[in-house]
């Protein structure tokens, strides 16, 4: 169910989010827009509470307007976009890993990004930039494990496999990035190709005497991190960083094979009421000094402004420089997209405890 909420700037939260009147006084102002509302949709999690703590207060200062999150996944952005296609369509500003945008190009959910009137946009590195719509970060994926029961670092996708952490690994359902995209760098690394995924899933059999837990969903997976009802398993670099936020005992590293990732970006949704201020608020994400915020806890966000110098928890798993975070590979969704239904079945059928 979707969950609609208007952000309000008070005290209390923009003492939290260190700085959201503090940053929109570094930015350039825009034509002030008072008593208007828009739209947009975010992401549940870090991407929910960087967007209501920091954009929103910095938007509000920038433009006179207020902004309703409308936190929902990028699957159900598609879907509810679909829905009201020849109506108002229920936001401004869609927020998309790259799976969905494919699909909404396709469906005609969304426009052409005016990067004539984004002047930030010109500062994100060539790899995030896009007529469809700018990349604002990176969402990397490698091993997770928790130091106090995982004393070495593993170094393999392979180290999954080994016997002592029989009933200590922990994966997700394929309706979630992380399951589809550690399915599709398995199959790559064993042989596989976009077509044929038997190599993926005959090593997801073998790893099943190892696996204690399934996550039905990404908040279902945090769980089981938190309750360390798992000790190692594919995880996203993102979301490691907030664990490790509420003090639950989990690192991240990057297998030997390189990391592998997808972009998340913005958009402007067709027929949204407020483009202009919609196109503010993209710009505000691109902002050099947004991202250098966002990079620090309790974010960690992957910038992709190229002004952005790299610091923190990134630089000591991921990525020393910006020209790294260029580098990372990503996944042919043009071509799994179209199978990602017969996909996620195979798995709920044969990936079974």
């Amino acid at each position: 169910m979707t969950t609609f909420r208007t952000v309000t700037i008070d005290r209390r939260r923009l003492l939290r989010s260190a700085g959201g009147l503090a940053l929109a006084a570094s930015l350039p102002r825009f034509a002030h827009a008072q008593n208007k509302t828009l739209i947009a949709a975010t992401f549940p999690g870090t991407w929910n509470e960087a967007d209501r703590d920091v954009i929103a207060p910095a938007f509000k200062q920038l433009t006179g307007a207020a902004v309703t999150q409308s936190i929902i996944l990028g699957t159900d952005q598609v879907s509810r976009l679909i829905a009201a296609k020849g109506n108002k369509p229920p936001f401004d500003v869609a927020f998309f890993d790259a799976p969905q945008v494919i699909d909404a190009v396709r469906e005609g959910l969304i426009v052409e990004y005016p990067i004539a009137q984004s002047p930030n946009y010109k500062d994100l590195l060539p790899t995030a930039q896009d007529k469809w719509g700018p990349k604002i970060t990176m969402q990397v994926i490698g091993l997770g494990y928790n130091p106090d029961k995982v004393k070495t670092p593993p170094t393999s996708w392979n180290d999954l496999l080994d016997p002592k952490y029989k009933g200590r690994v922990g994966l997700t359902a394929l309706n979630s990035q992380l399951g589809i995209a550690f399915l599709a760098e398995i199959n790559r690394l064993k042989g596989g190709t976009d077509e044929n995924f038997e190599p993926a899933f005959k090593f997801l059999k073998q790893l099943l005497p190892n696996v204690g837990a399934i996550g039905a969903n990404l908040g279902a997976f945090a769980t089981l991190w938190q309750q360390e009802q798992i000790d190692i398993a594919p995880y996203n670099f993102n979301f490691v960083q907030t664990l490790k936020a509420k003090d639950v005992p989990v690192e991240f590293t990057i297998p030997a094979t390189g990391p592998v990732g997808w972009s998340t970006s913005l958009h402007i949704v067709a027929g949204a009421a407020e483009p202009e201020l919609a196109v503010q608020y993209i710009d505000l994400h691109l902002a050099a000094a947004t991202q250098e915020k966002l990079l620090k806890p309790p974010y960690d966000v992957i910038p992709t402004n190229a002004k952005v110098k790299l610091e923190g928890a990134i630089t000591k798993s991921l990525a020393k420089s910006l020209d790294d975070v260029a580098k990372i590979r990503t996944i042919n969704w043009e071509k799994i997209n179209p199978q990602r239904g017969a996909l996620i079945d195979r798995f709920n059928r044969e990936i079974k405890l």
